[in-house]
C-alpha cells in the first residue's frame, strides 16, 4: 500500500491504493496449473491455441482483475478408486487425517470458494465431534 502521487481527497492529502504484485512463487504456481491444464487436453484431443505462457496474470490489466482459486487434487467421493477423500473428507484407509481445504472441490462454482470451504470445514467438525472424540 502506497500513497498515491496524483490522486487527492477532499482534504488534499494523497490518498492510499493498494499495489498487487504477484510473487515469484505465485507466477511459477499459476504456470504450473495452465500447462498442466493445456497438457490434459492436448491429451483429450484438443486442438490447444495458447498466447505465450502461463496464466492470466500477465494481462495488461490483470493485476485487478484477477483472483486465484486453484481447487482439487484431493477430491472427495464414495468410492476410493476414483477419489483421495471419503465422503467424511477422511483420506480413504487414514484414520486421523481430514482434508478442510480447497482441495476436496472438485472445481469452483463461478465464484469465491471461501463461504463452501468454511461450511465443509464445520460439517467436518461435526463429524469429528460426533464420531470421534
Amino acid at each position: 500500500m502506497e500513497l498515491h502521487p496524483s490522486v487527492k481527497d477532499k482534504w488534499g492529502l494523497p490518498v492510499a491504493y493498494i499495489i498487487k504484485n504477484w510473487h515469484e512463487h505465485d507466477v511459477f504456481l499459476m504456470d504450473t496449473v495452465s500447462n498442466v491444464c493445456k497438457d490434459v487436453l492436448i491429451q483429450g484431443g484438443a486442438i490447444v491455441n495458447s498466447i505465450g505462457s502461463g496464466g492470466v496474470y500477465s494481462g495488461d490489466t490483470a493485476r485487478a482483475r484477477i483472483a486465484n482459486h486453484i481447487l482439487g487434487g484431493a477430491r472427495f467421493g464414495d468410492d476410493h478408486a476414483d477419489s483421495v477423500l471419503n465422503p467424511e473428507c477422511r483420506l480413504w484407509n487414514a484414520d486421523n487425517l481430514f482434508v478442510t481445504d480447497g482441495s476436496f472441490m472438485p472445481t469452483s462454482g463461478g465464484a469465491n470458494p471461501t463461504l463452501t470451504i468454511q461450511a465443509n470445514s464445520f460439517r467436518i467438525a461435526d463429524i469429528l465431534l460426533q464420531n470421534y472424540l
